[in-house]
C-alpha cells in the first residue's frame, strides 16, 4: 500500500516538474474544491448481479498546471465519502479552455483508493477514466462536474450482504472549487 502512494507522489512531483519546463510560474494555480458524489455500485457475485447506489460529498485540493494556452493539467488528491465508504480520489485531469470566458473540457485517468467500513476489501484500489465540464465563474472560484467510469473490478468477501463477489464505482461528481491565486482570463 505505501508503494502505490509513493508511486503516486512520484508521478504527481515528476508531472509538475516536467511541465515546469513549457510554463510560465504564474500560470501554476493552486486552490482547493469540494462537492457532491453519487455513485452507482455495479457488483458480480456467483449467484446474481445486483446494483447499488449512494451520495456523499467530496472535499480536497489540486494544482492547475500551464502546458499552453489551452490545454491546461489538473492533478488533485481528493478524499470522499459515500454511504459508509470513505473513498480517495486522485484524478489527472487533462483540460481543453474553449474560448475567454473560462469554459473547458476535462478527460484524464482517476485512481481511487477505498478506505471501506470494514476489512474484508482485497482490492482496494481502482482505476477509472473521466470526463466532465468546467467553467469559471470568477477569476478564482469554477464549477465542474464529472462522470467516472471504473475499467477495474475489485474483489470482496462481503460486501453490500454479498459473497464472493466483483464489484466496482461509476462516480458521478459535481463541485466548487476556489484558486488560491486567480486566473487573467474573464
Amino acid at each position: 500500500m505505501f508503494r502505490t502512494f509513493f508511486l503516486i507522489f512520484i508521478f504527481f512531483i515528476s508531472t509538475a516538474s516536467l511541465s515546469a519546463q513549457y510554463r510560465r510560474n504564474k500560470d501554476t494555480k493552486p486552490g482547493f474544491l469540494a462537492g457532491f458524489v453519487y455513485a452507482k455500485v455495479d457488483g458480480v457475485n456467483t449467484e446474481t448481479n445486483y446494483e447499488d447506489y449512494g451520495a456523499g460529498g467530496y472535499a480536497g485540493a489540486f494544482v492547475d498546471i500551464y502546458i499552453s494556452d489551452n490545454f491546461h493539467l489538473q492533478p488533485a488528491a481528493n478524499f470522499g465519502f459515500v454511504n459508509d465508504y470513505s473513498i480517495l480520489y486522485f484524478p489527472l485531469m487533462l483540460k481543453y479552455l474553449i474560448g475567454d470566458r473560462g469554459f473547458n473540457v476535462q478527460a484524464g485517468p482517476q485512481v481511487t483508493y477505498l478506505l471501506g467500513a470494514n476489512d474484508e476489501t482485497k482490492d482496494q484500489f481502482g482505476w477509472e477514466v473521466g470526463a466532465g465540464l468546467g467553467m469559471d465563474i470568477t477569476k478564482s472560484i469554477f464549477i465542474q462536474g464529472r462522470y467516472t467510469y471504473e475499467v477495474s473490478r475489485r474483489k470482496v468477501d462481503d460486501f453490500l450482504n454479498q459473497p464472493n463477489q466483483d464489484f466496482k464505482f461509476n462516480n458521478i461528481m459535481i463541485g466548487i472549487g476556489y484558486r488560491l491565486s486567480p486566473v487573467d482570463r474573464l
